[in-house]
C-alpha cells in the first residue's frame, strides 16, 4: 500500500468508508421480525392478569369469612396460610418471565446494534506518514478494527444474537408459562368453591329470611346474591381470558424463535 500514490491511497481509504456506510445503511433497514418480538416483549396483558388473579386467591378467605361455618372457617384459615406461603413464588415465577420478555424487547431495540455513531466519531480516513509513527501497518490495522466493528453493527448482528435467545429461552419460558397456567386453572377452581360456599349461604339464608317479618333483609340478601353472582362470574371468564393470553404468548414466542433461526443464516450470508 505505501508503494501506491498518495492520490491513490488516499481514494482507497475513502472507497472503504463508503463502503462501511453501505454495509451500515443496509442493517439499518427495518425488519419486520425485529418490530414482533418489541410487540411480544410489550404485550403483558397475560402477566398483569395473572398478577391481579393470583391476588385475587389470595385474598379468598378475607372475601369468604363472614359467610363461613365454624367447621369451615378452621379449614379456610389453614387454606388461607398455604395461598400467602406459595404467594411469594407464584410471583416469582411471573417475574421471571417478565423480566425475560424486557430482556427482548432491549435486545430488538431499534438501535440496539447501531453502532453508527461510533464509526462517525472514527473521523476521516487514516494517513501513513512515515517518520512519525504512523506507517502503513497502522492504517490497515485502523481499517480492519472499523470492520470489525461494522459486523457488530445493524440487523444481521441483532439478529443472530435474537435468534439465538429465542431458542435458548423456548423451553424454559414454555415451561414457566405452563406453570403459570396450572397456577391460573387452581385459582379458578377455588374460586368456584369459593361461589359454591358464599352463594349456598345466600341461598339458605334468604329462605329462612323471606317473611314479612324480614321482608327487608330478604330484599339486602338477594341484592348480595345477584351481586356476588355477577362478581363470580366475571372472576371466571377473567380465568379462561388469561390462559388464553398465556397460550398465545406462548405461541408466538415459539413462532418468532422458529422464524429467526430459519432466517439467521440468510441474513448473516447477505
Amino acid at each position: 500500500m505505501s508503494a501506491l500514490p498518495a492520490r491513490h491511497r488516499r481514494a482507497l481509504y475513502l472507497c472503504i468508508h463508503l463502503c462501511l456506510a453501505a454495509v451500515l445503511c443496509g442493517c439499518a433497514t427495518a425488519r419486520p421480525e425485529l418490530a414482533q418480538v418489541r410487540a411480544l416483549a410489550a404485550g403483558n396483558e397475560a402477566l398483569s392478569a395473572f398478577s391481579e388473579l393470583s391476588q385475587r386467591h389470595v385474598d379468598s378467605y378475607q372475601r369468604a369469612r363472614p359467610y363461613l361455618s365454624p367447621a369451615e372457617d378452621a379449614r379456610e384459615r389453614l387454606l388461607d396460610a398455604q395461598r400467602r406461603a406459595a404467594q411469594a413464588d407464584a410471583a416469582r415465577l411471573a417475574q421471571a418471565v417478565r423480566l425475560y420478555l424486557q430482556a427482548l424487547g432491549r435486545l430488538a431495540d431499534a438501535d440496539g446494534y447501531d453502532v453508527r455513531p461510533e464509526l462517525a466519531g472514527a473521523g476521516a480516513a487514516l494517513r501513513a506518514w512515515p517518520g512519525s509513527g504512523i506507517d502503513d501497518r497502522h492504517v490497515s490495522a485502523y481499517t480492519l478494527l472499523l470492520q470489525q466493528l461494522s459486523r457488530l453493527s445493524g440487523e444481521a448482528s441483532q439478529q443472530t444474537h435474537l435468534a439465538q435467545v429465542l431458542h435458548d429461552g423456548d423451553a424454559p419460558l414454555q415451561a414457566l408459562l405452563a406453570a403459570l397456567d396450572s397456577l391460573l386453572a387452581l385459582y379458578d377452581k377455588s374460586g368456584d368453591n369459593e361461589r359454591d360456599m358464599v352463594l349456598g349461604l345466600l341461598d339458605v339464608e334468604i329462605a329462612y329470611a323471606d317473611t314479612p317479618q324480614q321482608r327487608l333483609l330478604a330484599v339486602l340478601a338477594k341484592n348480595m346474591q345477584q351481586s356476588k353472582t355477577e362478581e363470580y362470574r366475571l372472576a371466571g371468564l377473567r380465568h379462561t381470558l388469561a390462559r388464553r393470553q398465556l397460550a398465545a404468548l406462548g405461541r408466538e414466542h415459539a413462532r418468532l424463535a422458529a422464524t429467526l433461526t430459519t432466517t439467521e443464516a440468510r441474513w448473516t450470508d447477505r
